[in-house]
């Protein structure tokens, strides 16, 4: 028999509707288990394959950057974006839908 080979898990970040850090999960499943979402959902959400699931945002803890209790309420989503140095796609309103976005016809990729 295959020996199974697990990863170690990763912390989550939960971004509301406001885009506020509103939990800190200890992983996928446990995040999964909160919001009553699937978990493949929010480890695609993680990556950026998704730009949200289920009215939330969701991010891995990067490494390099340190997150304290006093975050919850008052990081907000694009800071932490800035401070992992990614630019991620977010929805412009609450309401978390594509409405009034702007996309190029002449794009064919």
């Amino acid at each position: 028999m295959a020996e199974k080979i697990f990863r170690e898990p990763k912390a989550v970040l939960i971004f509301n509707c406001r885009k506020t850090l509103v939990l800190v999960a200890s992983s996928v499943n446990e995040a999964a288990k909160i919001s009553g979402l699937k978990p493949g959902n929010i480890s695609k959400a993680c990556v950026g394959t998704l730009i949200s699931n289920g009215m939330y945002y969701f991010r891995y803890i990067d490494s390099d950057i340190e997150i304290e209790l006093s975050d919850i309420g008052s990081l907000k989503l694009d800071e932490y974006d800035k401070l992992c140095g990614v630019e991620r796609p977010i929805y412009p309103t609450m309401a978390m839908n594509r409405r009034k976005w702007k996309y190029n016809k002449n794009n064919n990729v």
